[in-house]
């Protein structure tokens, strides 16, 4: 593999991107239809969602998609609220897997977004290679839930493992803390 780049999504190829959200949906654990992978080239063109990806010369190897949310109350009248970024999506082309891609491009948002948001991702909780990878890239696990409109088919249950790497509030120093929550 040659000197390989990290580009933000504005330097990104979109038809080799598609390619590369296409083999992916054929070839992971997780679940992803062509309707998703349409929808998820709308939000990049439409600036909803960005992209890092690693290209080497013409070719899209591996990339990931975010966005922002928030703030949510996720309890109606109480005091938590969530807000950060979310990971939509890590993609790697075969050819590149086991490289510690995935690793690389989490890492790569911490670069582009800076320090202060938390990151949310989750996948697939029988994906225990994922499973695996979220907890070496510094991620913490929150929670397991039942997640039917991802299943791949109604036979087959999914539980979704949501996993949070937490920021640090603009100005603060040091570490954040440990399972720190905002409030309002």
């Amino acid at each position: 593999m040659a000197a390989v780049s990290l580009r933000a999504h504005e330097d990104v190829d979109a038809a080799r991107l598609a390619d590369l959200l296409r083999e992916a949906g054929r070839a992971e654990h997780d679940h992803l239809p062509e309707e998703r992978v349409a929808g998820y080239l709308a939000r990049l063109r439409g600036g909803e969602l960005r992209c890092i990806a690693a290209v080497d010369g013409e070719v899209v190897g591996a990339a990931v998609l975010y966005s922002r949310f928030g703030p949510l109350h996720p309890i109606p009248g109480g005091f938590l609220r969530l807000e950060g970024l979310y990971v939509d999506e890590v993609v790697v082309t075969g050819a590149w897997r086991r490289h510690g891609w995935s690793r690389t491009l989490l890492a790569g948002i911490r670069e582009v977004e800076g320090h202060g948001p938390d990151i949310y991702i989750d996948c697939d909780a029988a994906n225990l290679a994922s499973v695996a990878m979220m907890g070496s890239a510094g991620f913490g696990h929150l929670a397991d839930y039942d997640d039917p409109a991802r299943a791949a088919s109604p036979s087959r249950p999914r539980t979704t493992s949501l996993f949070r790497h937490p920021g640090r509030p603009v100005g603060a120093s040091g570490a954040p803390a440990k399972g720190a929550v905002g409030v309002e």
